[in-house]
This record gives structure tokens, sequence and C-alpha cells, in this order.
């Protein structure tokens, strides 16, 4: 007598050694099913040894890509040697700032609109209004970037495209 379970329903199923190998109704949920052959000496499957070369350059290649990605958050994290951020929106300075400087305002403005802080966000919104074209620069940037932000990680998707699209629309 051959025992398995269901794949439908995982009911107890008995069946007589002549139905190995064929298809059969089980009792209780009328699908059906395989029945398994009994499993002699001479059923088992020949296992090969893993390729421990690859499985060895398999899991080195996976540390270096976990590595270079934290390198790379870690780099957008801190500005370039020099650069100065600016951290008084609206505060009469109509002097060039970096391209890293508008990220670093679009960013806090998301972080600000996602914690609902709306009026530091409407003056983050309007010093980058002065630097439109690097600010759709930095948007874009932002918006086609498969790994987010570090800063942004915590804000859903589709809430961080809500607030770059106002960001956008606004006059």
């Amino acid at each position: 007598m051959i025992e398995f379970h269901c794949e439908h329903c995982g009911k107890h199923v008995r069946a007589p050694d002549e139905h190995a190998g064929k298809r059969a109704k089980c009792p209780s949920c009328q699908q059906s099913v395989f029945v398994p052959g009994a499993v002699g000496d001479d059923d088992m499957l020949k296992l090969e040894p893993l390729d421990t070369k690859f499985v060895a350059e398999q899991s080195r290649l996976i540390r270096e890509t976990r590595d270079l990605q934290n390198r790379l958050l870690h780099e957008r994290e801190t500005l370039p040697e020099g650069a100065v951020r600016h951290t008084a929106p609206g505060g009469g300075n109509d002097l060039p700032i970096s391209a890293g400087d508008v990220e670093a305002l679009v960013i806090e403005y998301a972080q600000r609109m996602a914690a609902g802080e709306l009026e530091p966000a409407q003056e983050l919104s309007r010093e980058i209004r002065k630097h439109r074209q690097a600010a759709e620069a930095v948007l874009q940037k932002l918006t086609i970037d498969e790994v987010p932000h570090p800063a942004l990680a915590k804000i859903p998707r589709p809430v961080l495209m809500g607030f770059f699209k106002q960001l956008r629309e606004k006059k």
C-alpha cells in the first residue's frame, strides 16, 4: 500500500501498489493527484557534490556588491570637501549653490513633507524654485534611482513621487 498526502487538500491518502506512477482522484477533494511509486534503493536520486568554487565565487560577488552599495550610499550622505550646505532657505543669499546643495534641499523638502511640516517645506520649495534647472536634474535623478537615497528610504515611493510632482508643479 502506498501512502502519501494530496497535493491539493493535504489529506492523507492510501493507494494500492499497482497504481504507482498513475493519476487518481483524491477521495477527499476529488482533485486529480499523482500516486507516487514506492521508493526503493534503485529509485534513489544520484546527487553530485556542489561546485564549491562556484559557490565561493557567488559569495564573494555578493559581498563585493553589498560593500559597493554601502560605499555609494555613504558617498551620497557626505558632501564633497569644500562644499557648503545651504541651510537657510529664503535667507536672501542669491549666490549660486552646487547641485549637491540643491539635492540636499530637495531631500529636506521631501522629509519635511513626510513629517507634515508644511510651512518649512513651503519655504524650501521657494528656495528650490530659484534653482529650477538644477532642481529638475536632481528630481530626475532621484526619480529614476532604483536604490532610494538613504534619507528618503522610509518614505513610500508613491508618496515620494507625489512630493516631487508637487515640487515640479509649483509656480
